[in-house]
């Protein structure tokens, strides 16, 4: 655990230096960074949510700058491997290409359109199999969980229903800090969305992608699921205090 804190807070200074000079607003965004992972840790945490991580802080680079995005399709294909957040930043990316030119025509000639879609074909497959095949039995040790009681995708579809019957699991104050504090956020954005330069607005829309799927295929209340987002939103912040600085 050490390790990959010290080396996603090394990997995160070092891209931010690419964008800044100034070892304050370095050392800031990294305590922001640190405060809002700190702050959404939950008893379960795994190795895979912190290499999530250095994924995502790469993803928020390149945001920035355009000439390593030739380092984002094979990049996304090694992510899908680690966790299925690489799915949703390959619809992320590929929506932006969109946006960016709609000519489907010219689309479908784009390396990055093409490797991406790819992924994103590989990734369900290979996320639907490896689940179907490793996932055996319930664990007696556990006492089971919801991954096999339902069938999506291998068994990964936890419904809205299971996350609406867990405000009422007892820790209701709890679960009424995260939801507040997603809604927090989402105030955040929709307040400031126009004011956003175009960099900000895809941050956003990245934070957004990545907590919706919380609510269909995973459990709200593990906030682990959030470490993604908060990454984006780091960045964000980063971005906004930048600006309003040199403004």
């Amino acid at each position: 655990m050490i390790f990959f804190v010290t080396f996603n807070n090394l990997l995160l200074a070092v891209c931010l230096s690419n964008m800044t000079n100034s070892k304050q607003k370095i050392l800031n965004t990294l305590i922001i960074f640190n405060a809002l992972l700190i702050i959404s840790q939950d008893v379960w945490l795994y190795v895979w949510d912190f290499i999530d991580i250095s994924f995502f802080i790469f993803y928020g680079f390149i945001l920035f700058k355009d000439e390593y995005l030739k380092y984002l399709v094979p990049i996304n294909f090694l992510h899908i491997f680690n966790r299925e957040s690489a799915l949703i930043m390959a619809v992320f990316f590929l929506l932006l290409m969109y946006t960016k030119d709609k000519n489907f025509t010219k689309l479908f000639k784009n390396n990055y359109v093409i490797g991406l879609i790819f992924n994103l074909t590989f990734g369900v497959l290979y996320t639907y199999f490896s689940r179907k095949i490793l996932f055996i039995r319930q664990s007696d040790y556990t006492g089971g969980g919801q991954d096999l009681e339902n069938n999506f995708l291998g068994g990964n579809w936890v419904t809205p229903l299971y996350n609406y019957n867990s405000l009422y699991n007892g820790e209701t104050l709890a679960n009424t800090l995260i939801l507040l504090s997603l809604l927090l956020v989402f105030i955040f954005i929709f307040k400031n969305y126009k004011s956003f330069e175009s960099v900000q607005k895809n941050l956003s829309l990245g934070v957004f992608l990545n907590i919706l799927p919380v609510f269909i295929f995973g459990i709200f209340t593990e906030t682990r699921q959030y470490f993604p987002s908060l990454v984006l939103l780091t960045y964000l912040i980063f971005s906004k205090i930048n600006l309003k600085q040199e403004t």
